[in-house]
Order: C-alpha cells, then sequence, then structure tokens
C-alpha cells in the first residue's frame, strides 16, 4: 500500500493537497465544514455544533440538510483520494444520535498532514530548545513553522464567533514566535537580521512593550545606541501620557541603555 499523500492547510485559504497538488474541495461552507472538524481531531462535532461553527450569523433553516450533503462530499473526496493507502489514512466516521442536533462526525487523520497540528508542535519543540539553551535548534524548528503560513488562516471562510476565535487564538502564537525568533536570532549575533523582522513587529503591533524591548536590544546590538535608547524613551512617555504609568520592564531597558547596556534580562 502507498503511504499517505493527502495533507491539509488551514494557515491561509483551506487547502487540501493530494501529492502536492492541490484539490478541489467545493463552496466556502464545505470548506469551513472541514475545517472544523480538522481543528478537532479525533472528536465528535455534532450537527448543532457544526451549524454554529460554520455559519457567521443566524444559520438558515436548510443548514442541517447542508451539512449532510457536504459530510457526503468531503466523504467521497477523502475516499477518492486515500484509497489504497497505508493506515492512518484520514477517515471521516459519523456517530448516531438521539435527535438530529446530536448525530456527529469524527475526522481520524494524523497529526503530520495538518499544518496547524504541525505548526503548533514546531512551535513547542522550539520554546523546549530555546529554554533549554539549544538556540540553533530553536530556530530550525521556529523557520519551519513560520514557513508554514500562506496567509491569514482560515482566509476564505465566513467570520463566525468560531472561525474569529480560531484566527485570534493562532495570531497570538505568531506573535509570541515571531518575537521568541527574533530574540533567538539577537542570541546568536544576527542583530541586523533580528532588527528588520522586530521592526516590522513594531510596525504592526505598536503598543507592545516585549518588541520595544527586543527592537532596542537589537538596535543597540547594530551599534545604533541612540536609536534604541531613544525608541525606549519615546514608548515610556507614551505610556505615561495615555495611561498614567512607567512600565518597570521599559524603565529597566532605558536604565539598562544609559549605562550602555543592551539587555536588561526581560524576557520576549
Amino acid at each position: 500500500m502507498r503511504a499517505i499523500s493527502l495533507r491539509f492547510g488551514l494557515l491561509g485559504p483551506v487547502q487540501a493537497a493530494h501529492d502536492g497538488e492541490d484539490i478541489t474541495i467545493g463552496p466556502p461552507q464545505r470548506r469551513a465544514v472541514l475545517a472544523t472538524l480538522l481543528l478537532s481531531p479525533g472528536q465528535a462535532v455534532t450537527i448543532a455544533t457544526l451549524r454554529e461553527r460554520v455559519w457567521a450569523g443566524p444559520p438558515p433553516a436548510s443548514a442541517t440538510q447542508a451539512v449532510h450533503v457536504h459530510i457526503h462530499h468531503l466523504r467521497q473526496l477523502l475516499r477518492q483520494f486515500t484509497s489504497g493507502a497505508a493506515g492512518g489514512a484520514p477517515r471521516l466516521v459519523t456517530h448516531p444520535g438521539h435527535t438530529p442536533d446530536q448525530v456527529s462526525y469524527v475526522l481520524h487523520t494524523t497529526p503530520e498532514t495538518v499544518d496547524v497540528t504541525v505548526f503548533r508542535r514546531l512551535v513547542e519543540n522550539g520554546e523546549s530548545a530555546q529554554d533549554s539553551g539549544d538556540t540553533r535548534t530553536a530556530l530550525t524548528h521556529y523557520d519551519t513553522a513560520l514557513n508554514l503560513w500562506r496567509g491569514e488562516p482560515l482566509a476564505d471562510l465566513q467570520p463566525s464567533a468560531y472561525i474569529r476565535g480560531i484566527r485570534l487564538s493562532l495570531a497570538e502564537t505568531r506573535l509570541d514566535l515571531g518575537k521568541r525568533h527574533a530574540a533567538a536570532l539577537l542570541d546568536l549575533g544576527a542583530a541586523a537580521r533580528a532588527t528588520a523582522e522586530l521592526r516590522d513587529l513594531h510596525t504592526r503591533h505598536p503598543g507592545d512593550e516585549s518588541i520595544v524591548i527586543l527592537l532596542a536590544r537589537a538596535l543597540h546590538a547594530t551599534g545604533a545606541h541612540t536609536r534604541a535608547l531613544r525608541l525606549v524613551t519615546d514608548e515610556l512617555e507614551r505610556c505615561r501620557r495615555e495611561y498614567g504609568l512607567l512600565p518597570p520592564a521599559l524603565l529597566a531597558q532605558r536604565d539598562s541603555l544609559v549605562h550602555g547596556g543592551g539587555h536588561a534580562g526581560v524576557a520576549p
């Protein structure tokens, strides 16, 4: 039997590929049903839950029937591209319920076939390596994780509360990954590359204190000491003006720069 060659992408528009070639999944609602099942691997998802997660507003009267139709086509799709595959090929299983709303579906997949699962594992492995002092290994994991992103997660789906929550969670993880990636570059002496990445992060997240601190460290490491000090001083002034406070971490970073150092010992 041949190896599994069907893979799924959620870190961008919902995508399925067979032997590296994109395959047609179907209309947006079908992609949303697939995404919901992929994000709950091995877990039963009821008709009621699918209606809630697929439609951005109140689901139409035909929603239950539409879900049944989408499940039927997804099952056919999986059979078409996994026939004769080795064990572990994706399987879509139906579980009966006491009421129509309690009928549920389970999509069994192997972790390496879904990019979100792979992404999260790479981030965890990178964090473990970084926390144990193996920065080069951490950076390898981080680079691989970042390369999985193709744009906004689930970009082609209606913004139901569930989809918005998934996007927000993944965006927060990616932001933290960006900071950890830059910190790893700094630790390895790649200050110029770290500076470029942190400038981009600072532009997109101007109020993030930890990004300001990392960028100040990076600027100092490239010899731009005055710019690093101005960056932190301006951020302190903004915090004082808008919130009436001076964050201790920023004060520590300013003091470090004033005394000729670039690192105030603040973790990303």
